[in-house]
């Protein structure tokens, strides 16, 4: 990591403090001493047949061997050329290379020019991509690589590390130092976190940054694509119409490729094509299996299937599609069908039960934590401090006035030598506790502990609120600034204490749960305005807002229900968000109260036009503005004057009803009001009565709400 809140220069092993730089010294390929019999038995591959190495005189204190440029003198270093420029002569000239690498080490290149390890060109994909964009993404990358971008092209796969705790944390390292990014748009990568932040951050550093980095756009499918990427429209390579469209994958790439390729150049610093393989595999060695899934070769995949007895035919449908084990994950049912003729069902059902058992098994693994943690069910009135170490006796100060109002507080144990050992000790504690408080001060906002913490808390999707305790807005780092610009911040730098701490206990522990407490509104008011979006709070004192809020005035979906569902409404509301599915829904207590779009747009209700509003006005504007709406169906929903308002005011508008079983009801409900029923009869529900089928069954919700939002893009 490029910054610290704290910590000498001079890092040792033994600092705990100065664990996140791990620079990789620069000169390991300097200084190589050859002999003349060892340089006469130094084997060229095809690349480097015009490359010679210049013998000084044997001295003792050698200098550099220099590297020649193409058309010198190459009979200085007597060589033999592979018989005939055969791929098998190439191997064999590999293998011998092999041999003697502990004498020789890899082949040089150019230092003059570039430093080992710096990509600059970021790959930016939805990691939820299905197979088929998964494909081609990998076809998009292999063809790059080969036009002399490979050591160039940041792309996770061929970094292995996307089965790393730190995966997360290490895309959005790489898009903050990349000079340009490749962006393969689609409904996948707006919907997905990951590939939104690592938008937000370039789109970030193109307004912040006297040398912001380049981006190309690639719009893969057609999807509805923000404003804020419009000044990058003019060059998109659309392959969604005309005859590309119907264009097979390797086509598509090699016009991407082809469109890019003159400004990708440019931006070089190593020109060096991909390298073949050096030896090709041939004999299966059982090493799959001591392999992650998702680092599997294609020979791997195909040892894999043989031991499973797949025929021949089938396995050879994997190995022609070059399927490996990062696109073996991204596989469904219906793909193997379609793109693999994979007709028999039982072969289908064989390889996709194996393959979860083999993840599940990895879960299990040492290393594996992270994915263990992440299923760890968090405790309910629980906050887990964020801060940095020099913050200590502030966050003792918040801690104690936390416990005083019974609100249970874990912090960090260990800071350990390295960020992944940081993270293997603390992420239990992270996963354990609801909310997220980060202490933004002036340490914080470039401590490496914070950003490792809040990259984490982000992946297991806790609710991350912000406590600004100074605003340092401009000195956050863009993904920083992605991940908690629209998350709620409360402001502690110019508020009374106490009034921002109420605002905070309110916001872990809502005094709407407590039965027999009525709330006046004016104190519900107080609360809603004292949580604001981070970027509202800090950035307008810094002229920066890096989204702006005007695009969720207009709710998309309106979101009906009663109290007894507060939880999974959020979580619903939440999914819906993350998906760029703006959301309007009452948070009032039991009797209708003051309400807001959502905790990032809880600012907008301070403006004249919106503060002080009715309740029901607020209702029937935002019943008007939405397209669609959603109804969460409980026994308590369906007798409640909520439902019989909310649903008869939809039939009025003629809007979309989309009713979510969150308690299990026979269908359409009984004892529900005569005119209820008549209105829930003609729709089918979707059932998400339970945790399994509300992860097997959202995407139905998601697919349902964008079907209805469709008409009114067009």
């Amino acid at each position: 990591m490029a910054e610290s809140g704290h910590g000498s220069g001079d890092e040792t092993a033994a600092d705990p403090v100065a664990w996140h730089n791990h620079d990789i010294p620069q000169r390991q390929l300097e200084n190589v001493q050859l002999t003349k019999e060892e340089a006469e038995a130094l084997p060229v591959s095809r690349e480097d047949s015009f490359i010679s190495v210049e013998i000084k005189s044997k001295k003792k204190d050698m200098q550099e061997n220099e590297i020649s440029q193409p058309g010198e003198d190459v009979e200085k270093l007597k060589v033999a050329e592979p018989q005939g420029g055969t791929d098998s002569g190439f191997h064999e000239s590999t293998k011998s290379a092999i041999k003697n690498e502990k004498t020789l080490g890899p082949p040089p290149t150019s230092h003059k020019k570039r430093k080992p390890g710096k990509k600059g060109i970021f790959f930016s994909y939805s990691p939820d991509a299905a197979y088929l964009e998964k494909k081609f993404v990998v076809e998009t990358v292999r063809q790059l690589k080969e036009n002399n971008l490979a050591e160039d092209i940041w792309f996770d796969k061929d970094e292995k590390n996307i089965d790393a705790p730190t995966w997360f944390t290490q895309r959005l390292e790489a898009v903050e130092k990349c000079r340009a990014a490749i962006l393969i748009l689609s409904d996948s990568y707006f919907q997905s976190t990951m590939s939104l932040f690592e938008g937000k951050v370039l789109l970030e550093r193109t307004v912040s940054l006297s040398k912001p980095p380049q981006l190309f756009l690639v719009l893969y499918s057609p999807t509805d694509i923000p404003p804020q990427y419009a000044p990058f429209l003019d060059g998109i390579v659309d392959l969604t119409s005309g005859r590309i469209a119907k264009s097979s994958l390797a086509e598509k790439s090699s016009m991407v490729v082809g469109s890019l390729s003159i400004y990708l150049e440019k931006l070089s610093t190593a020109m060096v094509p991909a390298l073949p393989p050096l030896v090709a595999e041939t004999e299966f060695t059982g090493q799959y299996k001591k392999t992650k899934l998702c680092q599997w070769t294609v020979n791997d995949v195909q040892e894999w299937l043989a031991g499973m007895k797949v025929r021949e035919f089938f396995c050879q449908a994997f190995a022609e599609n070059g399927i490996d084990g990062f696109l073996l994950m991204a596989l469904t049912e219906q793909d193997m069908v379609s793109y693999l003729s994979i007709e028999s069902r039982i072969v289908r059902k064989k390889i996709l039960s194996e393959m979860v058992q083999i993840l599940d098994n990895e879960q299990k693994l040492r290393d594996g934590w992270h994915l263990r943690v992440r299923l760890k069910r968090p405790r309910v009135d629980t906050v887990y401090l964020v801060y940095d170490p020099a913050d200590v006796r502030l966050a003792q100060n918040m801690k104690a006035d936390l416990l005083k109002k019974n609100i249970q507080v874990d912090t960090h144990d260990k800071l350990g030598q390295s960020k992944e050992e940081f993270l293997q000790i603390n992420a239990p504690r992270i996963a354990g506790c609801k909310n997220i408080l980060v202490l933004l001060t002036e340490a914080a906002a470039t401590s490496p502990f914070v950003f490792n913490e809040v990259v984490f808390a982000e992946w297991l999707n806790r609710t991350i609120v912000t406590a600004l305790f100074k605003n340092m807005w401009c000195k956050l780092r863009p993904a920083m600034k992605a991940i908690l610009g629209e998350n709620p911040a409360i402001d502690f730098e110019t508020k009374m204490y106490t009034d921002s701490m109420d605002v905070l206990e309110h916001q872990v522990r809502p005094l709407r749960k407590v039965s027999g407490i009525v709330l006046e509104q004016a104190y519900l008011n107080r609360m809603a305005e004292g949580l604001k979006p981070l970027q509202v709070l800090a950035a307008p004192q810094s002229g920066q807002i890096m989204w702006p809020l005007t695009e969720y005035l207009e709710p998309k979906v309106f979101i009906s229900y009663q109290w007894d569902t507060q939880a999974r409404v959020d979580d619903i509301r939440t999914m819906l968000e993350s998906s760029g599915v703006t959301c309007w829904a009452d948070i009032s207590p039991v009797t209708r109260g003051h309400s807001s779009m959502s905790s990032r747009n809880a600012a907008l209700m301070s403006r004249p036009e919106t503060s002080g509003e009715p309740i029901t006005s607020q209702i029937q504007r935002n019943m008007r503005a939405c397209s669609v709406v959603i109804c969460c169906i409980t026994p308590k929903y369906i007798q409640s004057d909520n439902c019989s308002k909310d649903l008869t005011l939809a039939e009025t508008l003629y809007k979309p009803i989309i009713p979510l079983m969150l308690r299990f009801l026979p269908w359409p409900p009984e004892g529900a009001p005569t005119a209820v029923r008549k209105i829930l009869a003609k729709l089918s529900t979707v059932d998400l009565s339970t945790e399994k089928l509300f992860k097997q069954n959202f995407y139905q919700v998601l697919e349902r709400v964008k079907k209805h939002l469709q008409p009114a893009k067009s």
